[in-house]
């Protein structure tokens, strides 16, 4: 908890018990005053939010409570204490259960911008509107090293885009700052676009996009509605997700299935593409901030769970993509698309288990993509990471949104130690293949980090150096 916080829950559970065992009525309406007066304070400083809910309403209900009871009115006293003392000290378990966590510091050298724009393609009409006519728009958020600034901190996300559960996060302060101006490093930046998993949104890994901006990269994150979170436009209208992937059609189950996925990840490369056009645009655009500051010539692609899938997409469609990541998610037709001096890296949790025995279509599925996978990366090779014991969600920012393993979904790998695999390798993978560089992290018998194994993967029909060793699941 941050301090007026704490402050408010200890003056707020100060008055219910000088309330509670009637003395020091005088002291405990103060009390009462000062955690009303703390909890205003709070909400301009720090930031209202949810979980501080109860310790709001037991601070007023102190206050009135001096105001109103009287000292002879013992029962109702006792009463309204012990309920306003358990109103506060649950405040303290809703901000236990889900904090108002902080991001890890970005481990570059750079200070770091943000800034958000639209893009509307002028060609696609938005196909997720049965009958519609509007043209598809897509939401950008970008990252980028900024000169130092006194520009406001970015908030990790918009309120209009939040339900209530997670309406605390845009009171949460990121590393990066507002249209802070653009740092000059002598030469134009190499860009990264980061595709989102479905149904996620564009700030899910800003520990992940804010670290490449501290090395200097340029990373634009997207947003593709009706298959993200809510996504807010500037005229007022908020879009929710709404694609229908389970809908009927022709062949087998699997057939169906794939062919649903395959024709999203389409509309989500078409995205990028929109999206990287936008970025040379600016780039050419006289006047603008950007202008011939980004080298949009040398593009990363990075990707969470679907958005994984796409990235693998985009670079085997745009010659101007050197390289992809894929963390933790399916391919689908993607891996089919893959052809030489397509660079990639897989990062997933445990290595797929060979002898289980498929129970359902996502498993055939998995098994299906997972020899898919061994196919390319044996022939084109490419660079696996294993982070022993993660889920899915670990390879985002949500391992830090709780230090409980039940609200956040986490495996059994630490928080701090995910964040950096994903970072360091992602980081590393980019400087080889965009930048050129040769990290030793990557290099065939490095193992820096004792949860992650590396597998490097030369091609030409051959398997990875040093040979794979096996990990529990």
């Amino acid at each position: 908890m941050r301090p007026l916080e704490i402050l408010l829950v200890a003056f707020a559970v100060g008055s219910a018990l000088c309330l509670a065992i009637g003395r020091w009525r005088r002291i405990g309406f103060w009390l009462a005053a000062v955690a009303v007066a703390d909890g205003f304070a709070h909400a301009v400083v720090e930031g209202a939010h949810w979980q501080m809910i109860p310790a709001y309403l037991a601070a007023i209900g102190a206050a009135l409570s001096f105001w109103l009871l009287r000292p002879s009115a013992r029962r109702l006293r006792i009463g309204c204490g012990s309920l306003l003392m358990l109103l506060a000290l649950a405040s303290v378990v809703c901000s236990a259960a889900l904090p108002m966590f902080r991001l890890p510091a970005p481990t570059g050298p750079y200070a770091v911008g943000t800034a958000t724009f639209y893009v509307t393609d002028p060609v696609r009409l938005e196909d997720a509107v049965p009958g519609g006519k509007a043209h598809r728009e897509v939401k950008v958020q970008v990252w980028y090293p900024a000169q130092p600034s006194g520009r406001p901190l970015a908030r990790y996300r918009e309120l209009r885009e939040s339900r209530w559960i997670n309406s605390y996060q845009s009171e949460v302060l990121t590393d990066a700052r507002l249209d802070a101006p653009l740092a000059d490093l002598g030469s134009p930046l190499p860009v990264v676009l980061f595709d989102p998993g479905l149904n996620g949104r564009r700030t899910q890994n800003t520990s992940l996009t804010e670290d490449l901006a501290s090395h200097g990269y340029f990373v634009a994150a997207i947003d593709h509605p009706y298959n993200a979170g809510r996504v807010a436009f500037p005229d007022g209208r908020v879009v929710e997700g709404a694609t229908d992937f389970d809908g009927p059609g022709p062949g087998s189950a699997a057939d169906r299935y794939q062919a649903r996925w395959n024709r999203e990840m389409r509309k989500w490369v078409a995205d990028a593409e929109l999206v990287l056009d936008r970025l040379q645009a600016m780039n050419a655009e006289r006047g603008n901030p950007w202008f011939g500051r980004l080298d949009t010539r040398r593009v990363g692609a990075v990707g969470h769970s679907f958005g994984g899938s796409a990235s693998t997409a985009l670079c085997a469609v745009d010659p101007r993509i050197r390289s992809a990541v894929n963390m933790d998610g399916s391919f689908f037709a993607a891996i089919h698309m893959r052809g030489a001096n397509q660079p990639l890296l897989v990062i997933n949790g445990s290595p797929f288990d060979p002898n289980r025995k498929p129970e359902n279509l996502d498993d055939q599925m998995d098994a299906t993509d997972e020899a898919d996978i061994k196919v390319s990366l044996r022939k084109f090779g490419g660079y696996r990471v294993f982070a022993r014991g993660a889920h899915h969600e670990d390879f985002t920012d949500q391992s830090l949104l709780s230090p409980f393993r039940r609200v956040n979904q986490r495996g059994t790998v630490p928080a701090d130690t995910m964040q950096k695999i994903v970072r360091t390798y992602v980081l590393a993978f980019l400087d080889k293949t965009v930048r050129g560089l040769d990290p030793p992290i990557l290099h065939p018998y490095s193992q820096p980090i004792p949860e992650a194994q590396l597998q490097v993967w030369p091609g030409g029909g051959r398997d990875p150096e040093p040979p794979a060793v096996a990990v529990e699941p």
